[in-house]
């Protein structure tokens, strides 16, 4: 009896390629973990090109969204027309230092956030989203908005630096 070889070649290479094809496959299903994302994110998606949030990926452009009387897309400009001031605050690992900013509690009262409020879901430009207990946020002095580089970034003294966002691009109140 004679071994056909290439027949058998021919049904391990197929065989083979269906299995790469369904690790490809099943490795896609799955959400990218990069240990960064604190809460699901629950904004809707943004369009291509954009920046979660959509606001398009423009720095200093916040979408604020959910249990506020007044939505709006609050702007480094709007900061500074309500009043910025410069603050020192104690970061929790970098010590001393000084951020420009609005209170986070002149901004709540500006947006009109509703009584049944009970966190607010920062989303900054990379992704990264931090979901805070405003009983929290409240329990910190010095809470501000500030003025980053022309971006706008959470500052909660008191609370872990997770709860500190940069180039925040989203706030959703729920």
């Amino acid at each position: 009896m004679r071994t056909n070889y290439r027949g058998i070649v021919i049904v391990m290479l197929v065989a083979l390629a269906v299995l790469m094809f369904a690790v490809v496959a099943v490795a896609g299903c799955g959400e990218e973990s990069t240990g960064t994302t604190m809460a699901p994110d629950t904004t809707a998606a943004a369009p291509s090109g954009s920046a979660p949030g959509g606001t398009d990926g423009a720095a200093g452009v916040v979408a604020v969204t959910g249990m506020v009387d007044n939505p709006t897309t609050l702007t480094v400009d709007a900061l500074e027309t309500m009043g910025a001031e410069t603050w020192t605050v104690e970061h929790p690992k970098k010590g001393e230092v000084q951020y420009t900013g609005v209170s986070f509690d002149a901004v709540l009262e500006t947006l009109g956030v509703q009584a049944g409020a009970m966190t607010v879901v920062l989303t900054a430009s990379d992704g990264y989203v931090a979901e805070i207990s405003l009983a929290d946020i409240e329990s910190s002095a010095d809470a501000i908005l500030a003025i980053e580089e022309g971006a706008i970034a959470s500052v909660f003294p008191g609370l872990e630096t997770k709860t500190w966002v940069k180039d925040i691009v989203s706030m959703e109140f729920k």
